[in-house]
């Protein structure tokens, strides 16, 4: 097997430093709050000038945007992965808020720093749409394949039970924001049965 292509010495020294200011300053988010963490503390704990940081990242906000965009991207993640398995549709929501629980208790304190910072983008319809269409679009592959098997109900459109399913979602895991992370599991797995029992077939 051919070894893998290694990138210069350069572009290495070049990606670690992205990665060392990108991780020092999602925990200075999480500690001070976006508001009160600026530019200079970022460059100082990353050791970097602020230059140097300006090189990386057109700003804060752009370190915020890129952070929750991985969050999204795992969250999807564990859509289309539910959506892959064998099982009903109402095991799929287990196995999606199962894996989405999991998720917010290795890093509590990051999870409800991006969604609160998330509500921001309602002013900001560009990025909200963009956001919500990527969500909207996983969580159709889900209605999809429940019609098909007949275990969601097919009179109303999937553009509703679409809706139905990441409002449900959303309400699912901001749920806990302002409650105990104990109750998150408990809460989420209510919620897919709840979600599940709406869309069947009457």
């Amino acid at each position: 097997m051919a070894n893998a292509v290694q990138l210069p010495l350069r572009e290495r020294k070049k990606l670690d430093t992205r990665r060392r200011i990108f991780e020092v300053a999602s925990h200075l988010f999480v500690d001070l709050g976006v508001q009160d963490t600026t530019i200079e503390a970022i460059a100082k704990a990353a050791n970097v000038s602020k230059p140097t940081f300006f090189n990386y990242f057109s700003g804060k906000q752009e370190v915020l945007r890129e952070l929750m965009t991985r969050m999204d991207e795992e969250f999807v993640s564990y859509i289309l992965h539910s959506v892959a398995t064998g099982h009903s549709t109402q095991q799929r929501l287990q196995l999606l808020m199962t894996q989405s629980g999991q998720h917010i208790q290795r890093r509590p304190d990051m999870t409800k720093l991006l969604l609160i910072e998330g509500m921001s983008d309602l002013g900001c319809p560009t990025v909200e749409t963009s956001r919500m269409s990527i969500l909207n679009d996983a969580m159709a592959t889900l209605v999809q394949r429940g019609r098909r098997e007949g275990d969601i109900d097919t009179k109303f459109s999937i553009e509703l039970q679409v809706q139905i399913l990441v409002g449900g979602y959303l309400y699912g895991l901001l749920n806990w924001l302002s409650g105990d992370l104990k109750e998150l599991d408990k809460t989420l797995q209510e919620t897919a049965l709840f979600l599940a029992e709406a869309l069947a077939p009457r």
